[in-house]
């Protein structure tokens, strides 16, 4: 090969090198795709259910009794008993706590002191945040201090009753710690998004609430409401018909939900029904703080809905 021809054919190479690195590079990408490349697909969050939440609650609400019951001060020298005779009963019993979900543990100590130095120093030394709400004494019967963390127009959450019974050796004391927790409504049983009107009726009054900022404002009042709580037993002398209704209803007037509101505080006795598409939902009550629903909506209104305070 002469010279001439030579660097011909090393021009034609170098000509064809990029081409042929650029088809190895495509292969390789081929070889590479033949491994099925990763799918983006939705992933929907998981959502607690209304069980699991309210199991989630529970504890919470034991472990805070459990933190107040070791927090309450002793007398000098009491002594933690694990079984405690029955006394005639006496010591059995404890004072009324939350009517609603509660966690309540208690304990029995046994103290060599006069009854009445151990309710001096149990008064001298209550827990943070709780004020006696009521006592009762006697020489030869147990003498009780109940506490609630009370707070100024609330209801109280947590419950202490003490209760100390005076033998002639010795004293016995009692200690009870209720927590409230609330039981979580579901996140289905709200009032629909479509909702654009509610109407108002009551046997004497009728209002149909047209405006957005007002409609929105109910809507979250009521949403905000928890369920009556599963397994609480009341014997409830007298149940009240509902004297509030409200209709939820669409922009053309098409109802979506209805409710039966009493004229007074909704509690386990009287609780606002709901219905949903023709289903009716668990009942709701009112908070324990604060305003009932059916006042907010007279005041928000200003008509007349509710019972006059007595």
């Amino acid at each position: 090969m002469t010279f001439a021809a030579a660097a011909t054919y090393r021009a034609r190479m170098k000509r064809w090198s990029l081409p042929a690195s650029a088809l190895v590079l495509v292969l390789i990408a081929c070889g590479a795709g033949l491994k099925p490349a990763p799918q983006v697909t939705a992933v929907k969050a998981r959502v607690p259910s209304v069980r699991a939440i309210a199991a989630r609650r529970e504890r919470a609400a034991a472990r805070e009794a459990a933190r107040l019951l070791r927090g309450l001060v002793l007398p000098p020298g009491a002594r933690r008993l694990r079984a405690l005779p029955n006394y005639g009963g006496v010591m059995r019993r404890y004072g009324a706590g939350p009517l609603g979900e509660e966690v309540a543990v208690h304990r029995f100590w046994s103290v060599r002191k006069p009854l009445e130095a151990v309710i001096a120093f149990l008064r001298a030394h209550r827990l943070r945040g709780f004020a006696a709400s009521g006592a009762t004494w006697g020489s030869r019967k147990p003498h009780y201090i109940t506490m609630a963390s009370r707070r100024p127009a609330a209801a109280p959450t947590r419950f202490l009753d003490v209760t100390s019974l005076g033998l002639p050796t010795h004293t016995l004391i009692r200690a009870d710690v209720q927590v409230e927790w609330t039981y979580p409504r579901a996140a289905s049983e709200r009032v629909p998004a479509a909702t654009r009107e509610i109407g108002v009726r009551t046997p004497r009054v009728s209002v149909d609430v047209k405006n957005p900022a007002k409609v929105a404002r109910i809507v979250r009042w009521f949403d905000a409401l928890p369920v009556d709580p599963p397994g609480v037993a009341v014997a409830c002398p007298l149940t009240l018909a509902a004297q509030i209704t409200l209709s939820f209803r669409r922009a053309d007037g098409t109802p979506v939900a209805r409710a039966g509101v009493p004229d007074t505080s909704a509690g386990v006795c009287d609780p606002i029904g709901f219905t949903l598409g023709g289903r009716r939902l668990e009942p709701l009550i009112d908070h324990r703080r604060g305003e009932s629903f059916a006042r907010r909506l007279q005041e928000l209104l200003g008509v007349r809905l509710v019972r006059a305070r007595r």
